[in-house]
């Protein structure tokens, strides 16, 4: 995915979304990290000050080893004035929709597409020979074709993250998910929200 080009918020979900993996034990450094989201380092700072004032996570970067650690968790700035509070609580919203929205990762939902077009055209045959295939063939086969896969209510998660939202904040916060490279869409044919998370870090 091409880092430039894309806007401010978007480009800070991304970098959030990379640098939240640092809880987990990632290490990254400015240069990596600089270069990954082709963006100067005053930008880079600029971006992780807006990350830490909106209350999602607090890094402070060790000259010495050359990477970036998390500090206490990070506190929402009140000082911050009308414009920039406003950003800051979308940038907040966004930020925790990212990490915590149910997900499917895109190649477990591709396998399981699969399996049901496999198991699918087993049944139209299984059907036609009902003799040689009982109810419990049909379930097993089921089983063995189609991966266990989970169809989260995301709306349902959205509203009870952000109870005080609106429907048209909600479809926003979506469309906004949708250009910051976090795939989420309704599917009819399984009448949910899917969601794949961006799969992109610096390497």
């Amino acid at each position: 995915m091409a880092k430039n080009g894309i806007s401010k918020i978007s480009r800070q979900l991304q970098i959030y979304y990379t640098v939240f993996g640092i809880k987990n034990g990632a290490v990254y450094n400015q240069t990596e990290l600089m270069n990954a989201f082709g963006i100067s380092l005053r930008m880079l700072q600029r971006d992780l000050k807006d990350l830490r004032d909106c209350g999602l996570i607090n890094l402070k970067y060790d000259k010495a080893n050359d990477k970036y650690i998390v500090l206490k968790e990070a506190v929402f700035d009140e000082t911050a004035g009308l414009q920039r509070k406003r950003h800051l609580i979308r940038l907040y919203r966004l930020g925790t929709l990212i990490i915590n929205l149910s997900s499917i990762d895109s190649d477990e939902f591709e396998r399981y597409e699969n399996g049901v077009e496999e198991f699918n055209e087993f049944l139209e045959d299984a059907l036609s020979d009902p003799e040689n295939n009982t109810p419990e063939d049909i379930e097993y086969m089921r089983e063995f074709y189609i991966p266990d896969i989970e169809f989260s209510n995301l709306k349902a998660e959205y509203y009870e993250m952000f109870p005080d939202s609106n429907e048209r904040t909600r479809q926003r916060d979506f469309e906004e998910m949708n250009r910051a490279g976090f795939e989420i869409y309704y599917s009819r044919k399984y009448r949910s929200f899917i969601y794949h998370p961006m799969k992109e870090s610096p390497s």
